[in-house]
Order: structure tokens, then sequence, then C-alpha cells
């Protein structure tokens, strides 16, 4: 189990690189990343049946990513019990999500669960942003308008 991105969320975000002269993405890693922060600031995912089954990107996270992955997977933990309505003092619920989505013994960190689960809001935080920014011409519309709709979430 990878991070995967559908072929249309990644013909979205290709779809601005074309588009634009004022710059692109650095990788594949950062339209990922965008994305999962929209799904998870939004406390919404899609089903994991529904994960994409698209060719993953990628097998763990890349290493411009690596001091923040731990920032990600706590995002992802605090998404997962404000959705689940875990209550905060419920420890030891907590801590059994907390083993569902967390891995010490795989490089990323994460179980395949956990992987799915954050490609369930990466795929969610597309679909939000193909709703609320359908067409930017370019890059640096295209960031000015998420920030505007990463704080609308």
């Amino acid at each position: 189990m990878s991070f995967r991105l559908s072929s249309s969320a990644r013909d979205y975000f290709d779809k601005i690189e074309q588009n634009s002269s004022t710059g692109d993405f650095d990788s594949m890693w950062d339209k990922y990343y965008l994305a999962a922060m929209v799904g998870i600031k939004a406390r919404d995912r899609i089903r994991t049946d529904d994960e994409p089954t698209d060719e993953p990107f990628v097998d763990s996270v890349i290493s411009d990513y690596d001091d923040q992955k731990y920032e990600i997977y706590a995002a992802l933990i605090m998404a997962e019990i404000e959705r689940q309505n875990i209550p905060k003092r419920a420890e030891t619920e907590i801590r059994h999500l907390m083993l569902e989505i967390l891995d010490s013994t795989d490089p990323t960190r994460l179980t395949s669960h956990g992987k799915t689960l954050l490609n369930c809001y990466a795929e969610r935080g597309y679909r939000i942003l193909e709703n609320e920014i359908p067409a930017p011409g370019e890059f640096d519309q295209f960031l000015r308008q998420y920030h505007e709709a990463l704080n609308g979430v």
C-alpha cells in the first residue's frame, strides 16, 4: 500500500502546471500534501472502499517532507478522532486508533490502514479544491485561492 492520487486529481494539478507561466509544483507529493491538508482540515474523506486504485506515485514520504510527516500524521489522527466522535479524554480509544494508523516498523510509519485513510483524505481534499478552484490560470493564482479555500473549510 502506498500513496495514491486518482487520475482525475492528477489531471487537475497537471492542468494547473500546464496553464501556468508563474511556476509549478516541485513534486507529486506537493500536490498530494495540498489535497490531503484540505481533506483533513475539512474533517472529510471519501469512504475507504472508494480509495483511488490508480498506480501509486510513491511508496514513502519524500525526503523534503520527512521532517513534517509526524505533523501530517498527527493532523490525520485528530481528524479521525473528531470524525469518529471519540472524546478527547478517551485515552484507550485514542490509543487504539493510533495503533490502527501508526506502525513504527514501516518506513512511512503508517499502517496500510493509515495510508488508506490519508489517501482518502487527499482524494476528498482534491474534490473540494476542484469545486472551490475549478480552473486557475496561473500557479501563483492557485496558491492564493488554495489559501482562501483552506481557510474556508
